[in-house]
Order: structure tokens, then sequence, then C-alpha cells
């Protein structure tokens, strides 16, 4: 039937083991996706039909109708992210284009820029000279960040001094996208678990999906990410052509 068998893997060794969960979770991941973007949509597409609706008013005045198209592009904006999630789970074929770093982090950043304002979020960012491209596949990276983007946000939550900068830099061969927060950090009984599918420390409301999920991302770019206490969340891609 064409199978060709070229290495006998131990089941029972742990690193099988963990490896057969790993793909167990993103198995449940993909279900979870589909299962509830229908749904999302449906309510997004309300809130924006009703958004719609009040701006027919005569009565409102200049700033209301400023306010009601951020809530408008908002919503539009998400959609768009289910809907690149959605396509996500189902291509085969990645969308592999080279980009500039700073294309990618400044279409992240306007993607979330309503949430920043909204959270009143003091956000810099910071580009390195002569960053050179990198060989990406735009969506799945742009959810990437977001995933790291909506990580520090829920940190910030939870302190009065809310700062975010996003550091983009070189280092050799690699782009580094570093995201620290002021938030209070994660503990250190939690790095080691951060990146497991299905861990949270942010109670029942959150999945614990993100983190996992953007690593994943990142690994099937020859990338990594990591965490560091002192520097934040760090993202590493090769550079494009840099040897």
């Amino acid at each position: 039937m064409g199978w060709a068998l070229n290495e006998i893997v131990d089941l029972s060794s742990p690193e099988a083991t963990e490896r057969i969960l790993r793909l167990f979770r993103f198995a449940q991941l993909g279900r979870c996706v589909n299962s509830v973007t229908h749904d999302v949509n449906n309510y997004l597409g309300a809130i924006l039909a009703y958004v719609e609706l009040v701006g027919m008013e005569s009565s409102l005045g200049a700033e209301s109708q400023r306010m009601l198209r951020e809530v408008a592009g908002a919503v539009n904006k998400s959609s768009a992210l289910i809907t690149s999630m959605t396509d996500i789970a189902r291509r085969e074929k990645p969308d592999v284009r080279l980009i500039e770093p700073k294309d990618l982090v400044d279409r992240v950043v306007s993607l979330r820029n309503f949430d920043v304002k909204f959270g009143r979020v003091q956000l810099q960012v910071d580009y390195a000279p002569a960053l050179g491209t990198i060989s990406i596949d735009l969506p799945k990276m742009q959810l990437a960040l977001l995933y790291l983007f909506s990580n520090a946000l829920e940190a910030l939550a939870l302190v009065e001094d809310r700062r975010l900068t996003i550091h983009v830099l070189t280092d050799g061969n690699d782009v580094e996208i570093v995201f620290k927060d002021s938030g209070p950090g994660v503990a250190p009984e939690a790095r080691d678990r951060i990146f497991v599918p299905f861990y949270t420390t942010k109670g029942v409301d959150h999945l614990g999906l993100g983190l996992p999920s953007a690593r994943t991302i990142l690994e099937g770019h020859h990338g990594t990410l990591t965490y560091d206490p002192e520097r934040g969340f760090i993202m590493r891609l090769p550079r494009d052509g840099v040897n």
C-alpha cells in the first residue's frame, strides 16, 4: 500500500509518550476551533448589525459616530481573525512569502490597536535597523503574534501600570520579536508548563491553548518561542538569505 517503515519507535519511551500526548492535545484544539468558529461569527454578526442600527440614529454626535466606527472596525477584524483560524485549520498548502519583520508586527499592532486604547496600555514598539526579511506563512505568523499580544493584555489587566514593549531586533542569523509587559510575570513553578496545551493559570474561562499554538507555529518555521523572566516572551525566526 506504499507504506515504508524507516525506523522502529519505542512507544514506551518518555519522548514518544510526550509526542503522542502533544498530537492528541492539538487534535483536540482542531476540534475546538471548528466547533466554535461558526457560533462566534454569528455573535459578531449580531453585534455588527446592532452597531449599524444605532449608527442610523440622526441624534448621534460626531464623537459617538466615531466610537461606533471603532467598534465596527474591531468586530470586522475579529471576524477576519476567526476566518483566518478556520482557514489555517483546513489549509494544507502554506501561504509562504517574504516579508519585513516590521511589516508583520505593524499588521498585528493595527489589529489590536483598539484593545490597547481601551485597556489604557502604553505601547512602545522598537525596531532595530537592517532587520532583513523573513520567509513565513503570513496568516499563521500573524496568529502566533496575536496569541502573544492577547497573553500580554491579559497579564496587564491585573495591574495598574500597564506597559507593553515589543522589541524587534537581530541576533546573529535570526530575528527576535520580544514581548515584554509590566504584568506580574510567570510564576517560577509555572514556567516549565506554560507551553503545554490546556495548561492555564487563568481559571476555567481560559483553555490554555494560545502559547502552545504560538510555539507550534514558530517551530513550523524553524523558529523558537521561549520565556525569559527578565526579557519576556521571545520569538526567534531565521532571517532569509543569512547563513
